[in-house]
């Protein structure tokens, strides 16, 4: 890789990460793209772990994101087992952990975020779902039929759990506070989903907030906010994700919670952008400043980052200033075959509306926002409102209008 032509190189095999390639070539750009991926496994469809392939009774593994002739065809260059450990913004220069120094005319930070880890008292992390050989030991609980006790009732533990039991797998499932999800859909629909575990045999402790967790002879020692001991056998964590960002201290790239960007992806330093998982970037409709997990998102903030790219890299008609990126936020999740699409992000403080269907038959859209300011919208079962729903926000519509658009009971 020594002697190379500067040109873009994509740290992480991410799905933002090949969605930026992928909207480089789109753009037109025809220079060298080198894809950095520190897992020597081709890049693989990730959220699946949890939302499939965990309940699967055949061994199926994740869907890979690129095809090598995809790659080919896009003369993409993937370089497996490569990881960048240092940015060198004077020189331009990116080194890698086969101390190599690339030269780069861009660089695209989508690392992602890694597990965030839960530790025992003695120091070891807990057994976390990220990756293929995390999958794999998970399956060997499923068939073994152990219980397995969850730390965290995020997307992951919630998924996994309902994984579990389509399995009858017992699930102990340990969460942080009364409602799951809260922040995200809000206390009814959060109630709701609470009672839908329950109703299929999640053990859900009221007050269930693991305080320190110790190694024993038969598995762990899980001590609870209120003092109660639970005895474990095998035990998963899953309280969120950290992003991805060590490699980058002392770089002189921005970062908080994450790589911060402007609205179009841009880092403080020109040349260096970032999206997806680990991007904190600015949002045009508000302001703020915001990290988001979610898949859909990272494949549309990284493809657009590529076109931006392209966009600078040729300036054609004078078109040299990138585009902000103005997406609405999606993602879904499926539990005991029920799915949820959430659109937009719930802030707090804010009312939860049911206006259509209603949550007990699990055909129901509730849209989450304060004042006459909608924020979000949860959608079950009615698949053709996600369109109206999206396009409402993206407009930047009242909650008055979001209820006028609501379909006739």
């Amino acid at each position: 890789m020594g002697g190379r032509t500067p040109g873009v190189l994509v740290v992480g095999a991410s799905a933002a990460g090949l969605a930026a390639a992928d909207g480089l070539r789109e753009g037109g750009y025809e220079g060298p793209i080198t894809v950095l991926d520190d897992e020597l496994t081709p890049s693989y469809d990730r959220p699946m772990l949890s939302k499939g392939l965990v309940a699967s009774r055949e061994d199926v593994r994740p869907s890979p994101l690129r095809t090598p002739d995809q790659l080919a065809d896009r003369r993409i260059d993937v370089q497996a087992g490569h990881a960048a450990v240092g940015l060198d913004i004077d020189r331009r220069l990116l080194v890698t952990n086969y101390g190599e120094a690339l030269p780069w005319s861009h660089v695209v930070i989508a690392t992602g975020a890694r597990a965030r880890p839960v530790l025992t008292t003695a120091g070891t992390a807990l057994p976390t779902l990220r990756t293929v050989a995390d999958l794999e030991a998970l399956r060997s609980l499923v068939t073994h039929g152990k219980a397995t006790t969850i730390i965290g009732a995020g997307f992951i533990g919630l998924e996994v759990a309902a994984a579990l039991r389509s399995r009858e797998v017992p699930v102990t499932l340990l969460r942080s506070g009364p409602r799951p999800l809260r922040h995200v859909l809000g206390d009814t629909v959060s109630d709701w989903l609470l009672g839908v575990h329950r109703s299929h045999g999640v053990d859900l402790p009221s007050e269930s907030r693991a305080v320190s967790v110790e190694v024993t002879e038969t598995g762990y020692d899980i001590v609870l906010a209120d003092g109660t001991r639970l005895a474990a056998g095998p035990v998963l964590a899953g309280i969120g994700a950290e992003p991805v960002t060590a490699w980058l201290a002392g770089s002189g790239v921005d970062l908080g919670d994450g790589v911060w960007t402007d609205a179009a992806g841009r880092t403080n330093v020109p040349g260096v952008w970032a999206a997806g998982d680990v991007a904190n970037a600015v949002e045009v409709r508000t302001g703020r400043r915001r990290r988001i997990e979610h898949w859909t998102h990272a494949i549309e903030q990284g493809r657009h980052v590529g076109l931006n790219i392209a966009r600078v890299g040729t300036g054609e008609g004078g078109a040299d200033e990138p585009v902000p990126f103005t997406a609405v936020p999606y993602l879904w999740t499926e539990q005991y075959g029920i799915k949820l699409h959430v659109l937009g992000e719930r802030r707090p403080g804010d009312e939860d509306i049911v206006v259509e269907g209603d949550l007990d038959s699990g055909d129901v859209v509730v849209v989450h926002g304060a004042g006459d300011e909608m924020h979000s919208v949860t959608i079950c079962g009615r698949i053709r409102a996600l369109r109206k729903y999206k396009n409402l926000l993206r407009s930047g519509a009242s909650m008055a209008e979001a209820l006028g658009a609501a379909a006739p009971a």
